[in-house]
């Protein structure tokens, strides 16, 4: 639920007035404008390179994460 605003400026004079018709169109148009941005979409699948590969295979070589202690 919105409520209207009024702003003030440093004089302590009303600056201006915002009524809650004006807010509810401001905060969906942000929101689209948001959605449009974002996407669901995951990265996708992640390729690790040769040299990477290598070098992981050496540090934990197959089998040696098995949980068999």
């Amino acid at each position: 639920m919105l409520f209207p605003v009024t702003v003030y400026g440093a004089n302590g004079k009303v600056k201006e007035f915002i009524s809650k018709e004006m807010l509810h169109k401001r905060h969906w148009e942000i929101f689209r404008k948001n959605e449009e941005k974002h996407t669901f979409h995951g990265p996708g699948k992640q390729t690790v390179t040769r040299e990477l590969k290598a070098k992981l295979d050496l540090e934990f070589p197959p089998g040696s994460l098995s949980n068999n202690n």
